[in-house]
């Protein structure tokens, strides 16, 4: 359109998205000025996207967006734990019958028509609930940079809807098919800020390791992340600092992309954390339903220790009380990066500052350069990465 424009071309559009039908819902919260702002720009437009960090709350945003549209809607996830987290957080925002709020995907298969929560995989257009799509007036889609991926931009194509809102606090994939998202979602719309109310106090502190890794220089990096996991000293190092963060009563979340190493470090911490949560993509439903309700029955006042793979809990994993994050495996992209570190920037009422202990191999020219692009990642997101020694204070933090 706008090049016909600016091309003095005369053309005739016909509009012919889904309006979809009215819904009466209020919104029951109350937005902070930086979410009024961004629901305001959004306003603007029928289509775009919200680039937020973790922590600033899109989810209420976008229930705010709900109500203010008025119109019947489909909310897009990829994980059943962000569905339920939705459907939650909309039993919350939104003054309506809670039976007016449907679930598609995730072992429930029953929409209302009027707002609906969707797993991607569970509405794919040439699937038995692919016509849905095409009945909302109003579609938002979480964590939206995993569009691109093939079969989920053939769900977004299928969407005929008259607004369309993507919500995400990466939009640059780590394979620069972000296009793709832009295409399907709208441009970006508004650039949110970290909340005043979020911790100021951002500090990175590097555990210097400095056993070699007996990989070649030319190995996968695969071949590397075993090594690291299989290596009982290194294992032994971080359990330790694990530990001695607990002992100064801080909620510590531990990351790794490897089981058996989640496995090694349960055992390396034995008895001495009582409070010791696992959560991991293979547990059984029930028994990850099981830890999470008994992460969140402790009181605010009580320390704890969460291990975890980043895939579980690097989106969508909402446990405000952490303040510690231990990256027990190297990573390198920013986006995965930001997406860890924000698990600890949800607000609480008792958490002002929060810290990373971040442990550098030496032994492997792949685990330096990886350090290196992190400290680019730890810096643009405000942290203070700490000098050697003064990482050797932490025990007196």
């Amino acid at each position: 359109m706008t090049l016909l424009r600016d091309n003095d071309i005369a053309c005739e559009t016909r509009d012919e998205r889904c309006a979809g039908e009215r819904v009466e819902a209020s919104f029951a919260g109350t937005l902070r000025a930086d979410q009024v702002a961004a629901v305001a720009d959004l306003l603007r437009h029928d289509t775009g996207i919200l680039h937020a960090p973790t922590a600033f709350g899109k989810t209420v945003t976008a229930a705010s967006m709900i109500a203010r549209r008025g119109v019947n809607t489909l909310i897009l996830v990829h994980r059943r734990e962000l569905l339920d987290q939705w459907r939650e957080r909309l039993q919350t925002f939104l003054a309506l019958d809670r039976r007016c709020i449907g679930s598609i995907g995730g072992g429930r298969m029953k929409a209302t028509g009027q707002i609906d929560i969707a797993m991607l995989q569970s509405v794919a257009p040439g699937g038995s609930r692919g016509e849905v799509l095409r009945c909302y007036g109003h579609v938002i889609v979480d964590e939206c940079h995993h569009v691109s991926a093939d079969s989920f931009e053939a769900v977004l194509k299928a969407v005929n809807a008259r607004y369309v809102l993507g919500l995400t606090a990466t939009p640059v994939r780590r394979d620069s098919q972000q296009p793709v998202m832009f295409m399907l979602c709208g441009p970006i719309r508004h650039v949110a800020r970290p909340a005043a109310s979020a911790p100021q106090i951002l500090e990175v502190f590097p555990q210097r390791l400095t056993t070699a890794v007996d990989v070649p220089d030319a190995a996968p990096i695969q071949d590397v992340f075993a090594q690291l996991a299989k290596d009982t000293q290194r294992t032994r190092v971080i359990a330790e600092d694990i530990i001695k963060q607990y002992q100064q009563r801080r909620n510590v979340l531990v990351l790794t992309e490897r089981i058996d190493h989640l496995e090694s470090l349960r055992q390396a911490l034995g008895a001495t954390v009582p409070s010791l949560f696992v959560l991991h993509g293979r547990l059984a439903k029930k028994a990850r339903a099981g830890q999470v309700a008994a992460l969140d029955a402790l009181a605010n006042d009580a320390p704890r220790v969460v291990l975890a793979t980043g895939k579980l809990v690097g989106e969508g994993f909402d446990h405000p009380v952490l303040d510690t994050l231990v990256l027990a495996m190297p990573i390198s992209w920013q986006g995965t990066l930001q997406q860890y570190a924000g698990r600890l920037h949800r607000e609480h009422a008792t958490k002002t500052s929060v810290r990373v202990l971040d442990y550098v191999d030496g032994g492997h020219l792949k685990l330096l350069r990886m350090w290196e692009k992190r400290q680019r990642g730890y810096r643009a997101m405000g942290y203070r990465v700490r000098a050697p020694e003064e990482a050797l204070q932490l025990e007196l933090a």
